[in-house]
This record gives C-alpha cells, structure tokens and sequence, in this order.
C-alpha cells in the first residue's frame, strides 16, 4: 500500500499540483442552466470531470452542494468520486466533519476507504477537540488515505476563533499545526493542514511548524488569493501544497472547452508557484 502523501507526490509531477474543486452550487447550477436536482448535478459533473480528463491530479467536491438533495445528491456524490478515481485522478472529499470519538467512527468510515464514499482523503474540523478525531486518523492509517485538518481556514469570520491564544502563547492555529506534526512524526504522514490560500504573509510561519505535513490551500481565485501569493507565502511547504481553486474554474462552463481552458491556465500556475 502506497500512502496519500506519496502517492500525492507522484501525480503532482505528472498533472501538476492543482486541486480542482467540484462545487455544484445552487448559483452555478443556474448558470448553466441545469436543474436544481439530483439530474442537474449529474451533467454538471459530467461536464467538469469530461474537461478535467488526465490534467488533474486532484479533485475536491464539496460534500454540502450534494447533500442538500438527500440521498440522491449522496448518489451523485459517490458517482463523481468514483468517476474521478477512474480517471486517475485523487479525490479529496471536503466534509469538514468533526465530532465526538463515537460518532467520528462512523464519520471516517463513511468518507474515506471500502463500505463509504470511499474517498481517498477527506476534511475534519478540529473544533470538538482534536483528540475526538483519533478514530479518523486511525481510519486513514488502515486505508492508506489522510484526513486534513482545518486549522487556518480562508473565511475572514473564522480569524477571531483561530487566531485567539492558549495559556502558553500558541495561537489556536498554531497548536493545532503542532498536534498534527507531532502526530505524524509517530504515525507517518496521515494528516494534513488546511490553510486558506488568504494566508497574510505575516502568518507564514505556521506553514513551518507542520513539519512534511501536505497542505490544502483553498481560496485561489474567488476568495482573492493569487497563484504566485500561494507560491511566495507557501514557500515553507513547497512541494506538498494543494492549491485549490473551484469558483474561477466552474465559472468558465457550462462548456467544456471553457472549463478545460480554465483548468490548463491554473494547471500551469499551480506547477509555477507550488511544484516540487
């Protein structure tokens, strides 16, 4: 077995870094003139997955724009997870769940490995205490997948709980930069970090504090993060960044020359500013 962190290693050379997020909002979906249903996520995925082809290394639906529509957004959900294996390429499921250790169980056996949406990463929130994700971590360990870890988002409102400090001076994001580095050193490469792209430069020395840890950089493009500002405040973990970008890429469809323009313009950006 072959863990995420190398395998991640590998396809990015060959397809570049890039995280594609496949985010079928209410908004987009509009756009494209497509169904607010089960069917209308189908063509929309469909169509991001045809234009993706071979160029992708990663791809990143997010689990919320699925479930709205119950079990049969859960459906479609699992369809385009297996569709972008097929088309090897990673998939990292964005769920960002997170919960007490009982509950997590079912969690983690729901996102990541066989009898699930089998993904091969997923997201978790820290935020019911980062021991309660134990059962995930150790779900990714025995399926040769990873969990990321939120602990800098790109949202502006998640700044006062993040960046608020411990009794010894650690910020919250700090802390958890840690806990997943130190955890790591024991388990190997499990966990990984999501930072928002937004990062300011003056917060950059929280990418040092996760050791080989990869990182998911959401936030490029619509959230107002660049590729070369990812590539400059990132250069701690060069190599190991997941540079996402959804909305800047979606938008170019619904045709699928459109969004395979868009898909080759941030490929080659990502390879620029993050390439190992």
């Amino acid at each position: 077995m072959t863990g995420f962190a190398h395998r991640f290693a590998v396809i990015s050379k060959a397809r570049s870094p890039l995280c594609l997020g496949l985010d079928p909002s209410a908004d987009l979906l509009a756009a494209w003139g497509l169904a607010q249903d089960a069917a209308g996520l189908r063509v929309f995925c469909e169509r991001v997955l045809e234009a993706a082809g071979d160029l992708v290394g990663v791809v990143k639906p997010q689990a919320g724009f699925f479930e709205r529509f119950g079990a049969a957004g859960m459906a479609e959900l699992a369809w385009a997870i297996g569709q972008a294996q097929a088309q090897g390429a990673l998939c990292l499921l964005d769920a960002k769940r997170g919960d007490v250790p009982g509950t997590m169980e079912g969690y983690a056996q729901a996102l990541i490995g066989p009898g699930g949406f089998a993904a091969d990463a997923a997201t978790l929130n820290p935020y019911l205490g980062f021991e309660s994700l134990a059962p995930a971590f150790e779900r990714a360990r025995d399926c040769d997948a990873a969990m990321f870890v939120v602990a800098r988002s790109s949202n502006p409102g998640g700044r006062d709980l993040q960046g608020a400090r411990h009794a010894d001076g650690r910020r919250v994001a700090e802390r958890l930069a840690d806990q997943i580095a130190a955890h790591n050193a024991v388990a190997g490469p499990v966990l990984g970090a999501v930072i928002g792209a937004t990062l300011e430069a003056e917060e950059a020395p929280l990418l040092e504090r996760l050791g080989q840890a990869l990182v998911l950089a959401p936030g490029v493009g619509a959230q107002g993060a660049t590729m070369a500002q990812v590539g400059e405040r990132f250069a701690a973990a060069r190599g190991r960044v997941l540079p996402s970008v959804s909305r800047s890429i979606l938008w170019a469809g619904p045709g699928v020359a459109g969004l395979r323009e868009a898909i080759l313009r941030y490929r080659d950006e990502a390879w620029g500013a993050c390439g190992g």
